[in-house]
């Protein structure tokens, strides 16, 4: 119960009432709420406390001058200010002390909102350099994106090469494969003749068996006349006629050595007959199995029952023209190496003959694309450096003739040496060039597109 006490110059009692401390309510989990419970709670306390020591203030200098009023008073008024007095400094002490437990307790805040201040900025720093490192795995993730994009696109772009060339090497695989049953049946075909040949010439070895068995026995005979002759002349009887006898087996002698070198010279003849017919007859069998390459490589077989075959004058990869076949390639290699691929197809790296087949295997070989504008043709001069050739030995002539010329860089053939210290032996031609302007020379060893031509075949 408080004290309640009348003054002398107001008709209300002064109340004083303990200030009741509030802790503060803080949320542990959201850093950025506690400045929002504190502070108001931190401004009250402040306020209320001014508030009260402005009225102490004005209390106190009121009794005071009271005091001075009415010390000359009557001695009851004298007592109840006196009795004011002393209830006045009992409420200050308490509210002083009230101030004080006030000022601790917000002493004791304020170290603990620094203490919380220190631990958020270190909070803060955390998570800044765990920002920077965020964004540094984030710049390197991009990056790491990026290189795998561009090793996926070329990874991408192999496999489409890789697809192309195998498809490439199994029409190549599957024209060997019929080369090969091809080789095969002439094989077949070869032992079968050469099982005939070796009969004939079993034939031939019984007959010069034969004839040198007669040989023999005519020797025989003509050592029995000798013997007889040289046991006429020792008996000596009858001179004449063993002089007529002798005279005749002299003609049998002689007829009987007439006879073996006509059995040699026929045995000689059967011999060298039976080596030109076994020459004839392997030529005639290389030429039909040409023959029969060539015709089974065009002429196909579309039904096995009946051997019905469908004649074409081109393989399906390879392009007529003005009765020749000729084969542009995707693919990259030498000279040599691209002449050798003609060969084994039965054709030679492209001969230029007329101003039409240039212009169309130009115009061809730009339509065809792929990875090099530079395609090789059967033009060198790798024999005598300047003097060029075509691969069927003949001379390039000189009112046939395209190569490049370019205004203030030159002619070609240059034999430029930059490339390849021995010069430049191989022709080719620029299909970024013009068609009639297009030759170059070039350094065999460099890898470009080819043109083959064969004959067609009817």
């Amino acid at each position: 119960m408080v004290r309640q006490h009348w003054s002398p110059w107001r008709d209300n009692p002064i109340t004083m009432v303990p200030l009741k401390q509030k802790e503060p309510q803080i949320s542990p989990a959201c850093p950025s709420n506690k400045n929002l419970t504190i502070r108001p709670h931190l401004y009250a306390v402040i306020g209320l406390s001014a508030a009260l020591c402005l009225v102490l203030l004005v209390t106190s200098t009121a009794l005071a001058i009271l005091y001075a009023r009415e010390s000359d008073s009557k001695p009851e008024r004298k007592g109840l200010v006196f009795d004011y007095q002393n209830i006045s400094d009992h409420y200050l002490t308490v509210a002083n002390d009230e101030l004080k437990r006030e000022n601790f307790n917000l002493r004791e805040h304020n170290a603990w909102l620094d203490k919380q201040s220190h631990l958020l900025k270190q909070s803060f720093a955390k998570l800044n350099l765990t920002g920077l490192f965020l964004t540094l795995e984030n710049v390197q993730l991009r990056d790491q994106i990026v290189n795998l994009t561009s090793t996926n696109s070329q990874l991408d772009q192999h496999h489409d090469r890789l697809v192309q060339n195998s498809i490439e090497l199994e029409v190549d695989l599957s024209q060997t494969v019929a080369q090969l049953t091809q080789l095969e049946e002439e094989r077949q075909n070869l032992s079968e003749t050469n099982a005939l040949l070796r009969h004939d010439w079993v034939h031939a070895t019984e007959e010069a068996s034969n004839l040198h068995e007669v040989n023999n026995h005519l020797r025989e005979a003509v050592r029995d006349l000798n013997e007889k002759i040289e046991a006429d002349a020792a008996l000596e009887i009858d001179c004449e006629e063993t002089s007529r006898n002798n005279t005749r087996l002299q003609w049998t002698v002689a007829e009987l050595q007439e006879g073996y070198w006509s059995l040699t010279d026929v045995l000689e003849q059967e011999r060298q007959a039976a080596s030109e017919r076994e020459n004839r007859t392997r030529e005639q069998m290389l030429v039909d199995t040409q023959a029969m390459n060539s015709f089974n490589l065009y002429c196909p077989v579309v039904d096995e029952k009946t051997n019905e075959r469908l004649c074409k004058k081109c393989h399906s990869t390879w392009t007529l023209f003005q009765a020749k076949c000729y084969y542009f390639s995707s693919r990259l290699l030498t000279w040599e190496a691209s002449r050798a691929w003609c060969q084994a197809q039965g054709g030679d790296l492209l001969i230029v003959n007329s101003e039409e087949e240039q212009t169309f295997m130009f115009a061809t070989s730009q339509a065809t694309g792929g990875a090099s504008s530079r395609v090789w043709i059967g033009m060198t001069d790798s024999q005598n450096e300047g003097k060029w050739h075509w691969v069927d030995g003949s001379q390039v002539s000189s009112d046939l003739q395209y190569w490049l010329h370019r205004p203030g860089q030159g002619t070609e053939p240059d034999n430029w040496t930059g490339e390849n210290p021995a010069g430049e032996d191989c022709g080719h031609i620029n299909t970024q060039e013009s068609a009639l302007n297009s030759w170059m020379d070039g350094s065999c060893d460099t890898a470009y597109r080819w043109i083959c031509e064969k004959s067609v075949f009817y």
